[in-house]
């Protein structure tokens, strides 16, 4: 996870480099995140203006938003400048949070709409940009990947919003209400791109299983 140099003072307005004084971005090996209660503490005290508190609640969803939005957005090195512009809303906005939805909701739907914005902005045909470029990306062998993780050789070949979806229920532990609320989507549709999903994985696995067999 980064290092995030908390900021003194809590009166000037947030900058890209005033927030978050980030030293170093790493890969995260955990996806852990506070609980909602403690996530609320830390959104209380950064409406009040507290720049620690907002350090400290970015270190802890660096991973959980680092590995939601590279399932979006590939891996596209700009990952780590969408957190960055997800905070920044946080901390211009958090004032205006209404704690109708769990914090991490809230968290997850900002960052959701930044990633959107940035795929439509950089790519003519959108999401469609995410697959291609996710093909491209280098890969682990390809029968060592289909042999030893074959759910993950697997998940990585369904369409992105699919594997969005998916992630967010199964990785992440959403609720269909709770992914709806984070795409800005219908509860139906989320429940219609997870039962494609579930079948798109049992038809993968289904024929990964029957060529490993011969």
């Amino acid at each position: 996870m980064p290092y995030v140099e908390p900021v003194q003072d809590h009166h000037e307005p947030a900058t890209s480099t005033g927030a978050f004084a980030v030293h170093e971005r790493q890969t995260p090996g955990s996806i852990d995140s506070p609980n909602d209660l403690e996530a609320r503490e830390m959104l209380i005290a950064i409406s009040s203006g507290d720049r620690s508190a907002l350090s400290n609640l970015y270190t802890s969803y660096y991973g959980r938003l680092a590995h939601f939005l590279s399932e979006f957005m590939g891996s596209d090195s700009r990952v780590g400048d969408v957190i960055d512009d997800t905070f920044m809303t946080i901390w211009e906005r958090a004032r205006g949070f209404a704690f109708e939805s769990k914090v991490s909701v809230w968290i997850f739907r900002i960052a959701h709409c930044h990633a959107s914005r940035f795929v439509r902005s950089h790519t003519p045909r959108g999401l469609a940009h995410c697959d291609r470029q996710l093909e491209r990306q280098p890969r682990e062998p390809g029968a060592e990947t289909k042999t030893r993780r074959p759910l993950l050789w697997a998940l990585q070949r369904l369409p992105t919003q699919q594997r969005v979806v998916f992630t967010l229920c199964y990785r992440m532990g959403y609720s269909v209400r709770e992914i709806a609320l984070i795409t800005d989507s219908q509860d139906e549709t989320v429940e219609r791109l997870m039962f494609q999903a579930r079948g798109q994985l049992m038809r993968y696995l289904t024929t990964l299983d029957k060529e490993l067999s011969i």
